[in-house]
């Protein structure tokens, strides 16, 4: 099993945009759906709720670990 590295705010960042994949997802469903059975559909959607609440779950855990390490002060500019 591989260990967890420590993530930092860019990170956090790259986890964040990768969650709003989720939107493009929903879009190619909706654009694809006429063309796919009805367990097709439920097959997609589940897969999706799946892979989602893996990547939301991991984005959590990094910015725990950023809150941790106190990564968000307040830069002053």
């Amino acid at each position: 099993m591989k260990l967890k590295s420590e993530k930092n705010r860019f990170d956090l960042e790259q986890e964040i945009l990768e969650c709003w994949n989720v939107v493009k997802d929903i879009e190619n469903f909706y654009h694809a759906q006429e063309n796919m059975t009805e367990d097709q559909q439920m097959n997609y959607l589940l897969g999706m709720q799946e892979m989602y609440e893996i990547k939301f779950n991991k984005l959590w855990e990094t910015f725990e670990q950023c809150v941790k390490r106190n990564e968000f002060k307040k830069v002053v500019l």
